[in-house]
């Protein structure tokens, strides 16, 4: 829990129940509208939601700070277009954005990497192993895998990739494709990296 058991109520200290504290994330999401993206992404990630949430508070910038190894690409794409449908601005702040994460990391109004962060593209991955498909479902499979790699290339381009669609696929075809924080930058994917002044004025400071 972040905050201390005792408070002060009308002149008294009060000790506050365990149900009425506030813990780290809801300090942050609520105080300086920071969420945390960490982990693997899927259709339940709950900085997904907590952003139109906020947009719904007022439309002051949103720091959205992503520490995650990828997931689904379904979950990625509705997530970016959250991104580009409130009105909120996002700021994207990369800790490590592999694959699906990579993406939201571009789709920031404005793009921030850690000095040791780490960026990593790749296309979209079929593994049909011993399924027992048939032919047919193979091949719609493929397909499937097709779009979404053509999807991604669109995603990124709009969002300020710096190369077009044949160079990216040259880029990421059968591997994984690997970026230090400046090697993005000069990609696209990103514009600055954060230093601690930049920090305190994206969150308003500390009082």
């Amino acid at each position: 829990m972040f905050y201390p058991r005792l408070t002060t109520l009308d002149g008294k200290e009060t000790l506050v129940e365990e149900a009425q504290m506030c813990g780290w994330r809801e300090h942050m999401s609520t105080e300086h509208r920071v969420l945390f993206l960490s982990g693997v992404l899927t259709g339940e990630t709950e900085s997904h939601n907590l952003l139109m949430a906020l947009d719904t508070i007022s439309n002051d910038p949103i720091k959205l700070v992503i520490t995650s190894p990828g997931g689904d690409l379904d979950s990625a794409f509705l997530f970016y277009d959250t991104i580009k449908l409130i009105q909120s601005p996002i700021t994207t702040i990369g800790r490590y954005c592999a694959s699906a994460a990579a993406i939201l990391l571009a789709a920031g109004s404005k793009r921030y990497l850690f000095p040791h962060a780490k960026v990593m593209l790749h296309p979209h991955r079929l593994f049909l192993g011993d399924a027992g498909l048939t032919d047919a479902e193979i091949d719609v499979a493929r397909q499937q895998s097709r779009k979404y790699k053509e999807k991604m290339i669109d995603v990124l381009i709009e969002s300020g990739a710096k190369k077009d669609r044949g160079g990216i696929l040259a880029d990421i075809e059968n591997r994984n494709f690997w970026l230090e924080p400046q090697e993005a930058i000069d990609y696209g994917l990103a514009d600055e990296i954060i230093t601690p002044k930049i920090w305190q004025e994206l969150i308003g400071g500390l009082e």
